[in-house]
């Protein structure tokens, strides 16, 4: 199958090269995890960004989220597939700010109010973090950002902050990360900018003068397939921080879409597109403008409408009747939820159409039989009890259940009843609505497996590690055992790549996941934590000494050649050991290091070995 192209188009808020040497490697990273199909990175401008999507030259697009609204707005987008998390020193965040900038020592300016008439750069009118975030709290302060400001458009961040510096302005808007980027570039020394209005938000690793928005959107455009769509979001989500791809674009990864309500507020309230519209003339300007003139219309006609509606009001209630009974019968008849209605000790009086496609009864079958008959028998008397208990109090229950259909399958369903009580109080009917989760449930599933799971190999990632290990240690805090963590890291797999290629490369660590899956028990567990570098807990252990046989197991399974393709492969693995016991006072973190730092000391001994971590001393084998 031909090889095909995906553009990724950036909105270049900094320097075209700058953001071309942060992002090249995310392309590269998504071509390596889409089958059949190369990433291309597009830096560009908002307006040229627009002029590609009219054109459908770009497939994928990362932009802020106010130009995100605006793209949404025109054409067909389903909305954001994931949310950027940024990183900085560590600390991943999902949201984005603004900072307002004037330079050290300028006493003249202290507080929003002024800056009015003052001069200030901003990179660009449609820029979120550098002039709607900063325009909205001048708004709330009572200056018009329109109007009470000298705006001077500079095109980029960098270019406000050397526009500030040299003097050229009063003072200057860029978004929240900027400063500290220019800071460990070597671009802005410590101290030669202030910030204005600063706040101290927990949590938030950047000096911010704004309220906080949700960070930039992934967004996939209409033309795109729904396979390829699920595959750029597992492999957005299995990014992790320590991937080279994240390291470069310094972001933590992505995380599903956030909301982006408190964005649109902001477009609505400052009149950004897509909200720019004149509003309505409304009934309220009407009363406003020609108020004396409608109470005089209003006085002499009040009585002739007084009539009119006395006289109209008993026909109208009866037609309102009518189309409310008509209404109300044809949502039942053409509802996509199944609709069944009972008498209180559960016999079924009526059922809907979308109720026999669910449970595959056709409403002879059911009306008359109490429906006990839809139960699976996977809920126990507790759960019944809690059931019946709410229902009396509450007059209604809601949530997931388990049922069978006809033809005996089980599946899971969402159940809302509600109790219909007479004037005194006693439940005269029980109405039931019914929906199939079945897709629901696989999706979540599919879901939590790819969050949790390496795409390649299959085996857990560091997530779902960090839960396994924190668990067997507290089982072995409780049975008074100890277990062993061993860390793998394989020799000579670059070489592989750079020979043959990351394709052959990728099967030869799946073969090689497999082998050393095939020494450890099933109660033990093999992770990847990406690369070549892969992580056994293994548990039940009697003695330190157990654990040699599985070590020596998994050097000589590594070891082993592999042909692939008719290519002979050959590597070895270095392991690192750390014992835990359940007097020892470690932490699982603490653990994975020892592990890590015993694994470079058996490479540094001439790798194809391993070395246990001890307090007082350590132990080689080859």
């Amino acid at each position: 199958m031909a090889e095909q192209t995906l553009t990724l188009g950036l909105f270049a808020y900094r320097p075209e090269a700058v953001m071309e040497a942060r992002y090249r490697p995310l392309a590269d990273y998504l071509s390596d995890r889409l089958p059949d199909h190369r990433v291309e990175l597009a830096v560009m401008t908002l307006d040229e960004i627009e002029e590609a999507i009219r054109h459908r030259r770009i497939d994928l697009l990362m932009t802020n989220p106010t130009h995100y609204l605006q793209v949404r707005s025109r054409n067909s987008l389903t909305g954001a597939l994931a949310t950027l998390i940024s990183s900085q020193h560590g600390q991943s965040v999902s949201s984005l700010g603004g900072v307002i900038l004037k330079a050290a020592g300028n006493d003249a300016i202290q507080q929003l109010a002024d800056l009015e008439d003052r001069r200030v750069a901003i990179p660009g009118r449609r820029f979120l973090g550098g002039f709607h975030t900063q325009a909205f709290e001048l708004q709330q302060a009572g200056l018009d950002p329109q109007r009470d400001i000298q705006v001077h458009v500079t095109g980029s961040h960098d270019a406000v902050v050397k526009a500030l510096l040299a003097g050229e302005v009063d003072a200057g808007f860029v978004r929240t990360g900027i400063i500290e980027r220019l800071v460990e570039e070597g671009r802005l020394a410590p101290g030669q900018l202030e910030v204005l209005d600063p706040q101290r938000l927990a949590g938030f690793p950047f000096v911010v003068s704004t309220r906080l928005y949700p960070e930039w959107p992934f967004v996939v455009l209409p033309q795109v397939a729904p396979e390829t769509v699920r595959r750029v979001a597992v492999a957005l989500f299995t990014l992790g921080p320590d991937h080279p791809a994240a390291r470069a674009a310094r972001i933590a990864g992505f995380a599903p879409p956030q909301d982006y309500l408190p964005v649109e507020h902001l477009a609505r309230t400052l009149r950004l597109p897509p909200f720019d519209a004149m509003p309505a003339f409304t009934w309220r300007d009407i009363w406003d403008r020609y108020r004396g003139i409608l109470l005089g219309l209003l006085g002499g006609t009040a009585l002739v409408i007084v009539l009119l509606v006395m006289l109209a009001r008993r026909n109208r209630l009866l037609r309102h009747q009518r189309e409310r009974l008509s209404l109300l019968a044809g949502v039942f008849s053409h509802s996509h939820e199944g609709v069944m209605i009972t008498t209180p000790s559960g016999e079924i009086r009526e059922v809907n159409g979308a109720f026999s496609q669910i449970t595959g009864y056709a409403r002879e079958e059911v009306v008359g039989r109490n429906a006990r008959l839809l139960s699976a028998r996977r809920h126990d008397s507790g759960f019944y009890a809690a059931f019946w208990k709410r229902l009396e109090e509450r007059g209604h229950w809601d949530g997931e259940v388990w049922n069978r259909r006809k033809n005996g399958e089980a599946y899971p369903q969402r159940l809302t009843i509600s109790a219909i009580a007479d004037e005194e109080g006693r439940v005269q009917r029980y109405v039931g609505l019914i929906s199939d989760i079945t897709r629901v449930k696989q999706h979540e599933r599919q879901l939590r497996h790819a969050a949790q799971h390496d795409a390649l190999t299959g085996l857990p990632n560091r997530l779902l590690l960090a839960d396994r290990l924190r668990q067997a240690m507290a089982q072995v805090d409780r049975n008074d055992g100890r277990l062993a963590v061993v860390f793998v890291d394989l020799d000579g797999f670059k070489a592989v790549n750079d020979t043959h290629g990351h394709a052959l490369g990728d099967r030869l660590l799946v073969t090689l996941a497999g082998r050393m899956q095939e020494q450890l028990r099933a109660s033990d567990t093999l992770a990847r934590l990406g690369g070549d570098e892969f992580v056994a807990v293994l548990t039940g252990l009697e003695s330190p000494s157990d654990v040699q046989r599985v070590l020596d197991r998994l050097l000589e399974v590594t070891s082993r050649r592999v042909t692939l393709d008719g290519v002979a492969l050959q590597v070895s693995a270095s392991l690192g050991v750390a014992h835990y016991a359940a007097a020892d006072e470690v932490e699982a973190d603490l653990l994975l290091r020892r592990a890590d730092q015993a694994m470079y000391l058996a490479k540094e001994a001439g790798k194809h070995r391993y070395r246990v971590f001890e307090a007082c001393a350590l132990e080689t084998r080859g």
